[in-house]
């Protein structure tokens, strides 16, 4: 399960746990702002802020907040030495807040799992530290979706919400958390803001034997996967039991049974060139992040040569990563795939995307 999913199911059982996510990293620490690592009362962990030393006190650490009660914020230095001596692959500095989990926060993550599953966006915000401090979880957390709802509060000075509201468009934009410090006076109050975005989804278009292989491989590197084709001896879970959903429908009539957004990776690889360029057609006219197409040059020259005179751009076109995927010299439909994913990881990671 992912680690949304473990927080609800703990929660609903009212058992004691601790969430550690790191707020602030300089240099090369393995994982990146706003990694998490769930620990609970009887020691099982899940998801991970890096390994090795750190890993291991910040585990110490969770069983004295979840005793307490209490938030507190963790800082490591470690340089080239250290991460040696500690098994951890790389060194930086990285600060990790760890807070307790109430079960108050139920519906709030119940929520977080909805957007992700479903399709939305939100804040959540978490107070990390005020000079007037609410050690029992009350006012620490809120989530404000983009459709207006709020769930939980924030404790603190007037106007501290609505702060958070006019900040909610910039982060949602950056797609990344950071930390803000908002003054009432000379009070400080620091505040965790995170984006919380529906899940990426990979669109594969053809139930061939590469898609066979692309599945489980981006679900692995957490994408959810829909796959796609007009045969149903193809396109059934039997063969893609880790797609979240198979569609049986004509190319022609795909698009009208997704959802295609920001945050969607439509891979074409159908059976054919016909098939294909019917895909490819309908996917410029979308919003979605990356779009792929396998395929010989000289197969794709001929597609482009015929959406040009149909009207589409060159500028539309530059959109197409053809031939899909890092160039590895793949050859096999377990080497393609390990190439085209490789390449939607890319297109994920880059910032400015």
């Amino acid at each position: 399960m992912d680690i949304y999913t473990e927080i609800i199911e703990a929660l609903k059982e009212k058992e004691r746990l601790a969430l550690a996510t790191i707020i602030h990293r300089v240099g090369s620490a393995p994982r990146a702002q706003g990694a998490k690592y769930l620990i609970r009362a009887d020691g099982r962990t899940v998801g991970s802020i890096g390994g090795g030393c750190v890993e291991a006190e910040v585990w110490q650490e969770a069983q004295e907040v979840i005793r307490e009660d209490k938030r507190k914020v963790l800082h490591f230095r470690l340089t080239p030495e250290d991460s040696a001596e500690s098994g951890m692959i790389c060194g930086g500095n990285i600060d990790i807040f760890l807070e307790p989990l109430k079960a108050g926060f139920l519906k709030i993550y119940q929520e977080i799992k909805n957007i992700k599953q479903e399709g939305g966006a939100g804040i959540l915000a978490t107070l990390i530290s005020s000079e007037e401090d609410t050690p029992h979880g009350d006012g620490t957390k809120l989530l404000i979706k983009t459709s207006g709802e709020r769930f939980g509060f924030l404790s603190g000075e007037k106007g501290l919400e609505e702060e958070v509201v006019k900040e909610s468009e910039r982060l949602l934009k950056e797609k990344k958390p950071e930390v803000m410090v908002f003054y009432r006076g000379d009070k400080k109050i620091e505040v965790l803001l995170e984006p919380i975005l529906s899940e990426p989804t990979v669109f594969l278009f053809g139930a061939g034997h590469i898609s066979q292989q692309l599945a489980p491989l981006a679900k692995r590197v957490d994408f959810k996967v829909v796959v796609i084709d007009d045969r149903e001896m193809f396109a059934n879970y039997d063969r893609f039991p880790e797609a979240d959903e198979v569609i049986v429908t004509e190319f022609e009539r795909s698009f009208d049974q997704i959802s295609v957004d920001e945050t969607s990776y439509l891979v074409i690889v159908t059976r054919g060139h016909l098939y294909d360029g019917i895909v490819l057609e309908q996917a410029l006219k979308t919003r979605a992040r990356y779009i792929g197409m396998i395929g010989s040059r000289k197969k794709i020259q001929t597609l482009f040569s015929h959406l040009l005179g149909k009207g589409v751009s060159k500028e539309d076109l530059s959109r197409v990563h053809a031939p899909i995927g890092v160039e590895i010299h793949a050859e096999t439909p377990e080497e393609i795939a390990i190439s085209i994913i490789a390449e939607l990881i890319k297109v994920r990671r880059s910032k400015g995307n």
